[in-house]
């Protein structure tokens, strides 16, 4: 299972737009390499309307074990498991302060 971490923003087309400025998006892939991790990951970004940007931690390998204790990390690497993929969208609203500025 793959694990990254990317960059989003809403497309002008979808229902937040001008509401959500952004969001960080966590996901869990059950891909044969990285690169078609990565791919995966975009591929759904985009087709939930997001644009997908900059990665923000790149794809890497990630066992089950490593997640003992995390059980919401748990859920999400059994929901990949199963499903194939799945994505986790941290939000942040238009307006909202950057972290480089405090």
């Amino acid at each position: 299972m793959y694990f990254l971490i990317l960059e989003a923003h809403p497309k002008p087309d979808h229902s937040e737009y001008g509401t959500i400025d952004g969001a960080f998006v966590s996901v869990f892939v059950d891909a044969v390499s990285a690169a078609a991790a990565e791919r995966a990951a975009r591929g759904l970004i985009t087709d939930t309307g997001w644009q997908s940007d900059d990665l923000d931690e790149e794809p890497r390998w990630i066992d089950r074990a490593e997640l003992e204790g995390n059980a919401e990390s748990l859920e999400r690497f059994d929901q990949a498991s199963s499903d194939g993929i799945v994505a986790t969208f941290h939000n942040w609203p238009v307006g909202a302060p950057d972290e480089e500025q405090g």
